[in-house]
């Protein structure tokens, strides 16, 4: 339960980004608090005092005293009909700013949600499932709407209504008043045999939708490789076992506030029967007017309803508590690169790298099983294209992630320009290196837009010229709408060697100082990728470049060649030296050679 109340008051924080807003609402729902309290008292007036002419109070005498009963009759008539449109009016207007507003808070808990996913590393992004997160960000961001809509504004104008009408009733009786207040703590019981059962039965409901999401999404985006290896029934069976699970969360936890919500009704169903009862019997033995006995009937129909919201209110807390979680794991997550509080800004460098005894894997630590580089150390002058070689598995796409910091160093140190990369801010860093992934990844956006990623403020003439350079400006031209083409959601409307080619095309404009090409030109012929090479040598002039391919033909120029195995930089040098020395490179080469043959 303090959890719960923890979680909800970090979600209200949220709620006070308006808080003029807010400000505004309140005496306005406030005043319709007053006019719902006020709804029965026309019939208290027209009953005692127009229909059994009981004298008017003391408090009411001077006031009403010139009105006939008639004239007494058509104001009270025409009062209880201003209340009730008054009270209509005020509700809209509390409903639409209240919707207003809290969708306001969702976009805002929405992007401060995908900003921490950004801050995230690749670590955190590649043990998590797609689709769960997609859930988070889609739907359990609404638990910010939620706390408004559903648990602070109908909290705080029920506890004012239920506050307004026991005091009213106290004023008529004293005993009736006191019935009704014992509903509260009903409710506070109720509550407390249902708080846990709520907050665990939702969060089991919505952990095992974001499972369900995730395997559809994981499911949707490999089509191809169900169909090629005719797994649909395989598939469709683990679909129907999450699909089935997720429907068996989701009854017990619709059966747990179902139950809290008849437990609910029944209590504040039961003091309505009792303070109807009573009340009549009062009414009889002429300690209770007709008047005052509709004013308790008016409230005890009335009653229902706040005392619900309140109800309704708590029970949200607990769901929306179990929601919540799922938003601020996220949020509260730090496995983030961290970042000085006082950055260096990596500006026009030379481009001169070095690696100092580099340890790294993908576990936990230095003892984690899952080392990938041993003992790393190179150094790179500026403007040298290094070739990373080495068979598949030893750590090359690694190495050239660490320059960009997507992960971070378990031991040593990289440098550029003789300081260390963790001293840069991550911004700059990486908006001086050039990438094209082994993957390449294009945007579901126009083909100028996606080579334009990099630097959306290039000129049309400057996207078309990369695109020539990647070979990739004559297939595009061919396209119905040549560079304004809008590419299919993961660029499926293109083969695997013009995607590759465009994201070619993409790293050169950028035309940043340090450049990493990880396997550029795989899904490209031998002429296409001798091409693109030809034409990229005088661009890489000046600039650093790493360049990791199998086809080691392509890398035969390259300043330096650094051989990887297991993990460990095995051998150093020219095509050449490496050739002659007869070892490791050597042997690669002479293998792909005979294969090639």
């Amino acid at each position: 339960m303090k959890k719960d109340l923890q979680i909800i008051s970090r979600l209200l924080k949220y709620v006070l980004r308006y808080r003029n807003r807010l400000l505004l609402l309140l005496p306005i729902a406030l005043f319709g608090v007053l006019l719902e309290i006020s709804k029965p008292l026309p019939l208290k007036i027209i009953f005692d005092y127009v229909l059994a002419n009981q004298p008017l109070p003391n408090a009411w005498a001077n006031i009403l005293s010139a009105f006939s009963r008639s004239d007494l009759l058509f104001w009270s008539v025409t009062l209880g009909i201003l209340i009730v449109l008054g009270s209509a009016l005020i509700g809209l207007f509390v409903t639409n700013f209240t919707i207003s507003l809290a969708q306001k808070l969702v976009y805002d808990f929405s992007l401060d949600l995908f900003a921490k996913l950004q801050q995230l590393s690749l670590t955190y992004h590649g043990k998590s499932k797609v689709g769960d997160i997609t859930q988070r960000l889609n739907q359990d961001v609404f638990v910010v709407y939620f706390v408004v809509a559903q648990i602070a504004l109908p909290f705080l104008t029920s506890s004012i209504c239920l506050l307004g009408m026991f005091l009213v009733m106290m004023q008529l009786d004293v005993t009736l008043a006191l019935i009704a207040l014992t509903v509260i703590p009903l409710l506070i019981g109720s509550l407390v045999v249902f708080a846990n059962p709520m907050t665990n039965t939702t969060h089991h409901q919505y952990s095992t939708q974001g499972e369900l999401t995730a395997f559809l999404q994981q499911s949707l985006t490999s089509m191809k490789a169900i169909q090629g290896f005719a797994r649909e029934e395989y598939v469709y069976k683990k679909l129907k076992k999450k699909a089935s699970d997720f429907g068996e969360a989701y009854k017990g936890a619709n059966r747990v506030s179902t139950g809290f919500n008849q437990v609910t009704t029944l209590i504040t169903g039961l003091a309505a029967a009792i303070l109807l009862g009573l009340g009549a019997n009062k009414a009889l033995n002429g300690t209770l007017s007709n008047g005052d006995l509709l004013v308790f009937l008016g409230y005890i129909g009335g009653l229902y309803g706040p005392v619900n919201s309140l109800a309704t209110a708590i029970g949200a807390t607990m769901v929306l508590s179990a929601r919540s979680r799922r938003v601020f794991e996220i949020l509260d997550s730090n496995e983030v690169i961290p970042e000085k509080d006082h950055p260096v800004i990596l500006e026009n460098p030379r481009g001169a790298i070095t690696f100092e005894n580099v340890l790294f894997g993908y576990g936990k630590g230095e003892n984690d099983s899952r080392l990938i580089l041993n003992d790393v150390s190179f150094e790179v002058r500026p403007g040298q294209i290094v070739a990373i070689v080495g068979a598949t598995g030893v750590g090359k796409t690694s190495l050239v992630s660490l320059l960009c910091r997507f992960y971070d160093v378990w031991a040593g140190r990289i440098l550029i320009d003789g300081i260390d990369i963790r001293d840069y801010s991550l911004k700059s860093l990486r908006e001086n290196v050039s990438l094209v992934l082994q993957e390449p990844f294009l945007f579901p956006m126009s083909i100028a837009e996606n080579i334009a990623f990099g630097r959306p403020d290039a000129a049309g003439e400057e996207i078309i010229e990369a695109a020539k350079i990647a070979q990739a400006h004559e297939f595009i031209e061919k396209l119905p709408d040549g560079y304004d083409t809008v590419i299919t959601e993961r660029g499926n409307s293109l083969s695997g060697g013009e995607k590759q080619r465009i994201a070619i095309a993409r790293a050169l404009l950028k035309n940043a100082p340090i450049l990493i090409l990880d396997e550029p030109t795989s899904a490209l012929d031998a002429n296409t990728e001798s091409k693109i090479f030809k034409a990229m040598t005088k661009l890489m002039e000046g600039r650093t470049t790493f360049v990791i391919s199998h086809r080691l033909s392509t890398i035969r120029r390259a300043d330096q060649i650094i051989t990887l195995k297991d993990g460990k930089i095995v051998e150093t040098g020219t095509h050449e030296t490496l050739l002659s020395a007869g070892n490791v490179y050597a042997d690669l080469y002479r293998h792909q050679h005979i294969a090639a043959m």
